[in-house]
């Protein structure tokens, strides 16, 4: 039985009951009261040694207890029941200085486990008091579990232990007197060091990980904890540093980035064959080949970057607009590879197809099917409003779609369709000019034709050229 008292504060009658009684098992005295105010009148009346405590009682919480008590006695244990696993209750709960915090509904294991931890941090605590010299081996223990170094209040080494010598590859002779910059990485920015330097000459405590290097050039990782060790006056004795090597969990953590970045690079890769696939499957019922959709996709990102987009958005759509005509799919054949003219009746189901692709697209919350429903949506649309399949006018319609409007019909009529031979060049340009301001944007129809011969590069390489 261990010889320490118990204060236990809890509302619920039959909890304080049980566990209580549990308790009882392994200290001699347990003190069960209801609610905080109770507690801390009996914390002031008798020695206690550790107190545990729900949080949510009436009168005076566990919270307003465990402050009362860490404020009297700071050195006094104090255990943490809850129902509750809210963030701020727990922070609130660290920032009082409990030994533990356990959430409801409590298994007795866990309890007993918490309360071992804490008999031995007073086993510790009372061994010490009768024992100074046990200070003596506390310094002894954190050299052999800790890789510890002090310096002066300029940051000169004046001490290393075994652990710090073993690691950096370096003997004490070749590390006193010299700055921690000896065993500097050079991937750690300058920026890094002004920071840890102003925290602790600021006399509070930097912690983080750093990266340092071995004698032999080789890097490691170190969790550090500095110190500044102030004197008698106030001012800077010197500063202690505590770390461990995390240099195999670094090392860990990397690899899942490189991996983590890999899947999501495979993924991103996957879409776009996808897209781009399924972008040909509707240009080849057309009797199209699959070229269209790869020449539209690079039409598309040079007019892009032409208009002043970003690379990230020029690639979005250059990835996205293979699916500009994937609604063909939903059209009945005798329609869209009639070799003649259309009817009204067959025009008003080929203008459905910007819809129907819309509507195969619209339900994904990926970046490049959103794209890809915005483009197949609206490519159709046209500057002076009398575009379909919603009569979109001017910005109205997204870049997306304006871009990709002037990018499918470049291409369209300088390509054999089954309704239509190839026109030439002039008539082409002729087209964009008289459509400036009416079908398409003014501002895109003068950037393509003031950079037709780009365009027409891509048209003349874009033949064996993988996407």
């Amino acid at each position: 039985m261990q010889p320490y008292s118990i204060l236990y504060a809890e509302d619920n009658t039959q909890t304080q009951e049980v566990f209580a009684k549990i308790l009882s098992d392994y200290f001699p005295c347990i003190i069960s009261v209801a609610d905080g105010a109770k507690a801390i009148e009996c914390f002031d009346k008798q020695p206690i040694d550790i107190v545990i405590t729900d949080i949510a009682m009436p009168y005076t919480d566990g919270l307003a207890l465990a402050r009362y008590v860490k404020q009297k006695s700071p050195h006094t244990p104090v255990l943490m029941l809850s129902a509750h696993s809210e963030y701020h209750m727990l922070n609130q709960a660290i920032d009082l200085g409990v030994d533990g915090y356990i959430l409801k509904p409590i298994h007795i294991d866990q309890l007993l486990s918490k309360l071992t931890k804490i008999v031995e941090k007073l086993d510790f605590i009372k061994n010490s008091k009768r024992h100074e010299g046990l200070l003596r081996e506390y310094k002894e223990a954190i050299d052999r579990s800790a890789i510890v170094s002090k310096t002066d209040p300029n940051g000169i080494i004046t001490y290393v232990n075994d652990a710090f010598c073993v690691i950096s590859q370096y003997n004490p002779q070749e590390l006193l007197g010299q700055p921690h910059n000896i065993i500097r990485h050079p991937d750690m920015p300058a920026l890094a060091f002004e920071e840890m330097w102003n925290t602790i000459t600021s006399k509070r405590p930097w912690g983080g990980v750093v990266k340092n290097r071995k004698k032999d050039g080789t890097a490691y990782y170190v969790k550090s904890l500095i110190n500044p060790i102030l004197n008698e006056h106030g001012d800077i004795e010197e500063f202690i540093a505590i770390r461990h090597d995390v240099t195999e969990l670094e090392m860990y953590r990397q690899d899942l980035e490189t991996r983590l970045q890999e899947n999501v690079d495979e993924i991103v890769q996957t879409q776009r064959e996808i897209l781009y696939t399924m972008g040909a499957i509707g240009e080849k019922r057309s009797k199209e080949t699959g070229l269209h959709v790869k020449r539209v996709a690079h039409y598309s990102y040079v007019l892009a970057k032409l208009y002043g987009l970003d690379e990230k958005q020029a690639q979005l759509l250059k990835e996205a607009s293979p699916m500009h005509d994937i609604g063909k799919v939903g059209i009945p054949d005798s329609v869209l590879l009639k070799p003649g003219p259309l009817d009204d009746e067959e025009w008003a189901i080929i203008k459905t197809h910007p819809t129907l692709g819309y509507e195969m697209l619209k339900h994904s919350n990926r970046e490049i099917l959103q794209a890809a429903a915005i483009i197949a949506h609206e490519h159709h649309e046209r500057w002076d409003g009398k575009g379909y399949p919603r009569g979109l006018k001017g910005e109205e319609i997204h870049i997306f779609g304006r871009i990709t409007a002037i990018a499918d019909v470049y291409d369209a009529l300088g390509h054999d369709r089954v309704y239509k031979k190839a026109w030439s060049l002039a008539q082409i340009q002729e087209l964009i000019y008289e459509e400036k301001g009416r079908g398409f944007d003014p501002i895109l129809s003068d950037l393509f034709l003031a950079h037709l011969h780009q365009f027409e590069a891509i048209k003349s390489n874009l033949y064996e050229t993988s996407f």
